[in-house]
C-alpha cells in the first residue's frame, strides 16, 4: 500500500481546491489544515482542523469553534480523547485516500448527526463509540 500512498503534496493540492478552506500548509512533515463546514442551510458553521502526519493511522479531526459539547452531565458521543472526531472505523481510511474527498465530507456529516443528537439526545450516526473514548 505504501506505493498508493498520496503524497502531502498530492492531500494539499485536493484540499486547497476546496471553497471551504482557509489555509492549508505543510510544515514538519506534517499537513495542516483549516476550512469551514455548514452541514446544512440551517445548521451552524464551523470552524475544523485536520492534522495529518503520513504514516499515522488517520488524521485527526477538531472542531475549533464553535465548541462542541454535551449537555449537562452527558458523554460526547463519537471521539477520540482531545475532542479528535471519530469519523469511520479503522479499515475505511488509508493514506492511499484523498482527505478532501474522504475525511471533509465525513466530518461535515459526523456536524450533521452531533446536531441532530443535541436536539434529540439520540446518535443517529451509527459507527461505535471509540474503545478510548474520553468519558465526562
Amino acid at each position: 500500500m505504501a506505493g498508493d500512498r498520496k503524497t502531502l503534496a498530492q492531500q494539499l493540492g485536493g484540499l486547497a481546491r476546496l471553497g471551504l478552506t482557509t489555509s492549508v500548509t505543510v510544515r514538519g512533515g506534517s499537513l495542516l489544515w483549516t476550512g469551514t463546514l455548514k452541514p446544512t442551510p440551517l445548521s451552524d458553521t464551523y470552524t475544523m482542523r485536520i492534522t495529518y502526519r503520513p504514516g499515522e493511522p488517520a488524521p485527526e479531526v477538531r472542531i475549533v469553534s464553535p465548541e462542541i459539547h454535551a449537555p449537562e452531565g452527558g458523554t460526547l458521543p463519537h471521539v477520540y480523547p482531545g475532542e479528535r472526531l471519530c469519523l469511520c472505523y479503522p479499515h475505511e481510511w488509508n493514506g492511499g485516500k484523498m482527505i478532501s474527498r474522504t475525511i471533509v465530507p465525513w466530518a461535515a456529516e459526523w456536524l450533521l448527526h452531533y446536531e441532530i443528537w443535541v436536539a434529540t439526545d439520540a446518535w443517529r450516526g451509527g459507527g461505535h463509540e471509540p474503545a478510548c473514548a474520553r468519558r465526562r
